[in-house]
């Protein structure tokens, strides 16, 4: 089947301001990200971060000025080939079971003591980010709306948390959340010592014997992370008919 969300015979999102210019539209996306995370506090507020409709209260704030669809679910199965993963694309959720895979991790959020002292906390919180992203409920930008949910989730509970160590390494984070995704052998140690440090606590492993935060998020494993390139999602090969292929 055909991308929904795209313009005819291109990757490129269908967009509010009509832009059809790849670089300009990831330009101008980036632009009022920043501009909404600088006014979050005063303009912005969830009532319940325990609820599936905080994702999506999050997503129409961030991205309602450039996408019709801006809070809503997808409605297609998506694949994104992964560096890390030797070209291949986390299992994200299949589109019809989103609002049911996420009250199931919302239910099990809401049983855990979330307290900065507790000794699991991070580890719970790392479980957290990367279920939630697993599903991946949108079409685009749902890294930046759970950079900004785990943000908020972090203040509600008085949890000290740096989130520009997330933003500003959006290479390492994708890489590591994908690593950690993996349902066969997830890989979650990257991912955990990057939350370490958005806490303020040491992490483990080789990240800690390195000089400086710059240094830190350079690398994972082989594979050079610091300059990111964007790769696009596509509709899922096993969701398109076969008269489509």
């Amino acid at each position: 089947m055909r991308d929904p969300y795209a313009y005819p015979n291109s990757h490129i999102l269908i967009n509010k301001l009509d832009i059809r210019d790849e670089e300009e539209l990831v330009k101008i996306e980036a632009q009022l990200f920043i501009a909404a995370i600088v006014d979050l506090e005063n303009s912005f507020n969830v009532t319940d971060l325990f609820h599936p409709d905080s994702v999506q209260q999050i997503h129409s704030y961030l991205f309602d000025n450039l996408y019709e669809w801006a809070g809503n679910f997808r409605t297609i199965n998506i694949y994104k080939p992964e560096r890390v993963l030797s070209g291949l694309s986390v299992s994200y959720s299949d589109y019809q079971n989103i609002p049911f895979v996420l009250a199931d991790i919302y239910e099990w959020a809401f049983t855990i003591k979330w307290d900065q002292r507790e000794p699991d906390v991070v580890k719970n919180f790392t479980t957290l980010l990367v279920n939630l992203w697993r599903v991946h409920p949108f079409r685009e930008g749902n890294t930046q709306t759970l950079s900004v949910f785990m943000k908020l989730f972090a203040e509600k509970h008085g949890i000290s948390f740096n989130e520009q160590i997330l933003s500003n390494h959006a290479g390492y984070l994708r890489a590591a959340i994908a690593l950690a995704a993996i349902e066969e052998a997830p890989e979650p140690e990257s991912l955990v010592n990057m939350i370490h440090d958005a806490f303020g606590v040491p992490g483990t492993g080789d990240l800690v014997e390195l000089e400086s935060s710059s240094d830190r998020y350079q690398s994972i494993e082989q594979f050079d992370v610091e300059h990111y390139e964007e790769n696009y999602f596509s509709v899922d090969p096993l969701q398109i008919e076969p008269d489509e292929k």
